[in-house]
């Protein structure tokens, strides 16, 4: 696997359980993450910008999706990578069309998630270098 040079990954997710399963996959894949339990400060623009948004869609206040047009539509923002995670089937339409870069189904397998944000961060990486 690629050492990513400890790239940061801002996670949003409300559920407890799945904060802890989400940073412990991630730290051990070797990134740094910044988790946050809704989208509030994200909307309110206090966060540090990381490399790439993992982003649920089912939160609490503003969702995944609104997070997401959000985020695409702010110049600091709108090249980071955003992946939208979701257990509502069907919705892949709406993920992409409020921008994200990838849409992950819940239940999902760490390598899957692993390789998706391994992926967007090279397409990313790429896109930066042109």
């Amino acid at each position: 696997m690629i050492k990513n040079h400890m790239k940061k990954i801002l996670v949003t997710e409300d559920d407890p359980g799945l904060q802890d399963i989400y940073q412990l996959i991630l730290e051990k894949a070797g990134y740094e993450v910044m988790m946050y339990s809704n989208g509030n400060d994200i909307l309110l623009n206090k966060f540090e910008t990381p490399d790439l948004f993992l982003l649920d869609k089912q939160l609490s206040g503003a969702d995944g999706l609104a997070i997401c047009r959000f985020l695409k539509g702010q110049a600091r923002t709108k090249q980071i990578p955003v992946i939208i995670i979701s257990a509502t089937v069907g919705i892949h339409k709406l993920v992409m069309e409020a921008g994200a870069d990838a849409f992950i189904e819940k239940p999902f397998e760490k390598k899957y998630l692993l390789n998706t944000i391994i992926e967007n961060l090279k397409i990313a990486e790429a896109s930066d270098s042109i």
